[in-house]
């Protein structure tokens, strides 16, 4: 898409032959000849740049440009006036408010060329934008660092991980690493690999080390963003110095030894494992006995087989197993199953009373067409999935499991630039009123096309990415602008529908601190009444931080915003809760309607459910109706709207205002 340049001046000639200039160069040029309707311009369109005279009638450039800084913050601004004026504009330069002045009459080249540079400033302004949103609203752990690798910022949830972080702030990434490994964390930072394993000792606490991977979660021209995600666990540095060579090789042997068997097509067996709850038996038995623990695990792992075996210990509780001349599951997991047999033989009962177990993945090269490090970088991805998931087995490395995990991990930095790129679209479905057939509201349901690899994304797999990512902030204010202007749109041209439904997240509820007033900014800019937007919230998500979104949804409902409780019946499922929330109604969830022909108990559920909610002064909508049988059981028991594909699928804006004229002119079909 072209940079899209703000052209402002009073004088009409001076505009014309500004734009004829600038589309010559391949700029999207867009003009106003008042302060006042420039801001009307912004408020509909993204622009990239200004370029403003300074004496205007009314509002004059100074004025102008103090509330696009406090309204779109990102925008370049140039002021193009006379000399007279360039006193004046000298405090908005020091200010920021102005990024150039240029003299009338202008050279065309040296204009073209300051565009030149202010649209590296905006890309600057974006990125940083960009990323500051990330490390604002992410769950997850982020660092940022410039391209030499040296940290620059970090978030909340990273300094958890690392407390000590703020001690490494401008210093290397390197540092981060007790190996302090430069070359290695180098080549990360110089994009030659996609993940960093280090091992970060507390400063606090030396006794304590842990593991942490560090993945590439967004880079620009200027800046890295990392994600972290670690492996906690207490590591003894007694046992370090304790143990021995004879029992564990150290990483670089264990690595060059691979290498070896790799370059003589030599097949063995990796079995990256665990301690299930190694963190609990160590607080619970104490170091010492920790320490113990660890020992026995590995005099049993180097006895696994009769083959030359070599273990390498990678952090507290996570071991690399090498196993030569394996070549099937049954030799991995029969050896596996001997250690654990010998492990329940040897272990003091004190360790059994604490239910000690080992799980892990295993993999075999060649036949996984992975090698060495990236082998064990692959199968630990899987054992942190497995984790997560509470699984606490032996199983094959699941080359599908982290192509997923990847795919995620790329869609999460996709995501946060689909925005500026255009890629995110709405879609509109019909509420029928069930008492006359006619629709007068609708709810818009996001898209995303993501063009370079994976097209269509469906939203129930890229919006848990986002509320966990932090990237529903950006999108959810995307959403609410452009349902706005949609309104606007359906209002000017008389198609019927006032009221438009937005999915509302919950995250972006307690998170954004910003977000009731730029709601008040979207309805103020396109002319609209509060009344005439209605937030959408999961049940689930609201319950689980009932106290935080309580206030939020007290202070919407008070500017005249509707509230519907969407997917309700299911989880929580309290009509208690409905009475304290200053709710306006509840979307029935779809598990209700889906087996409502066959069921007498679903049905009456929904008639009860109804009762109540009337009783409480609320609205009932069906969602997800797909058949006429379905669509006449639901007016039988009572319910307000009916939402779902027996009257359409979402639609497109032009299709929507097609289907509504035959809708309304007919009643909904």
């Amino acid at each position: 898409m072209a940079l899209r340049i703000l052209l402002v001046d009073d004088e009409l000639n001076v505009l014309k032959s500004l734009k004829r200039v600038l589309a010559r160069s391949g700029y999207d040029v867009l003009t106003a000849s008042s302060g006042f309707e420039a801001l009307e311009v912004l408020a509909a369109n993204q622009i990239e740049i200004i370029i403003t005279d300074f004496r205007m009638p009314e509002m004059n450039g100074a004025d102008l440009l103090r509330q696009v800084k406090s309204r779109w913050p990102d925008s370049v601004n140039l002021v193009l006036s006379g000399y007279a004026d360039f006193k004046s504009v000298v405090e908005l330069l020091n200010q920021g408010l102005v990024f150039r002045f240029l003299e009338k009459p202008w050279v065309d080249s040296e204009l073209l060329e300051n565009i030149s540079e202010a649209k590296v400033k905006y890309e600057q302004r974006r990125a940083k934008r960009v990323r500051d949103q990330l490390l604002m609203g992410s769950m997850s752990g982020l660092i940022e660092i410039d391209n030499n690798g040296i940290i620059n910022r970090f978030n909340a949830p990273a300094a958890e991980i690392i407390p000590d972080i703020h001690l490494y702030e401008n210093k290397h990434l390197a540092y981060l690493d007790t190996a302090q490994n430069k070359s290695v964390s180098q080549s990360f930072v110089d994009k030659k690999s996609s993940t960093l394993f280090i091992n970060y000792a507390h400063a606090s606490d030396l006794a304590k080390n842990e593991e942490v991977m560090i993945e590439r979660c967004l880079n620009d021209d200027y800046f890295q963003l990392l994600k972290l995600s670690s492996n906690s666990n207490s590591m003894s540095n007694i046992f370090q110095l304790t143990r021995t060579q004879s029992v564990v090789t150290n990483e670089s042997d264990f690595y060059h030894h691979l290498t070896l068997c790799e370059a003589n097509k030599k097949c063995y067996a990796l079995v990256y494992l665990g301690i299930a709850q190694f963190q609990l038996i160590n607080d619970l038995l104490g170091a010492e006995d920790g320490n113990h623990l660890i020992k026995l695990v590995l005099k049993v792992l180097k006895s696994v087989s009769e083959k030359s075996v070599k273990v390498f210990h990678k952090s507290a509780d996570r071991f690399v197993l090498f196993v030569p001349e394996i070549k099937s599951d049954s030799e991995v997991l029969s050896d596996l199953n001997k250690a654990i047999e010998q492990l329940n033989k040897i272990l003091p009962r004190k360790y059994i009373d604490a239910h000690v177990q080992l799980y892990g993945v295993y993999g075999l090269f060649p036949e996984d067409n992975l090698e060495g490090k990236e082998l064990v970088n692959q199968m630990q991805l899987t054992l942190n999935y497995q984790l997560g998931e509470q699984q606490r087995i032996f199983s094959r490395f699941d080359p599908q499991l982290v192509a997923d995990y990847r795919k995620n991990f790329e869609l999460s930095r996709l995501l946060l630039i689909a925005v500026n790129k255009d890629e995110l679209s709405l879609r509109f479905q019909p509420k029928v009123n069930i008492e006359t057939g006619q629709v007068h509201s609708a709810e818009a349901l996001i898209r995303w096309y993501e063009p370079s690899k994976y097209g269509w994304v469906p939203p129930a797999h890229f919006i848990p990415i986002a509320e966990c990512d932090g990237q529903i902030i950006p999108i959810g204010r995307w959403v609410i602008s452009q349902s706005c202007k949609t309104l606007k749109y359906w209002g000017d041209n008389n198609i019927g529908v006032s009221v438009l439904a937005i999915n509302l997240s919950a995250r972006q509820l307690k998170d954004d601190p910003g977000l009731i007033d730029y709601v008040l900014e979207c309805l103020s800019c396109n002319g609209l009444e509060s009344s005439q937007l209605v937030f959408e919230l999961t049940e689930t998500y609201l319950i689980e931080d009932f106290s935080a979104c309580e206030q939020q949804l007290k202070r919407l409902k008070k500017l005249g915003v509707k509230l519907l409780i969407d997917d309700f019946g299911v989880g929580y499922s309290s009509l208690g809760y409905l009475s304290k929330l200053p709710v306006d109604g509840v979307k029935l969830d779809k598990a209700l309607i889906t087996d409502i022909e066959s069921s007498l108990a679903m049905q009456s559920m929904i008639r009860n459910i109804t009762r109540m909610s009337h009783d409480l002064e609320l609205v009932v909508i069906a969602e997800g109706v797909e058949t006429a049988f379905e669509c006449e059981i639901i007016k039988k028991l009572g319910c307000d709207y009916i939402q779902g594909y027996y009257y359409s699928q979402p639609l497109e804006s032009d299709d929507f205002c097609n289907y509504l004229n035959h809708a309304n002119t007919q009643g909904a079909k």
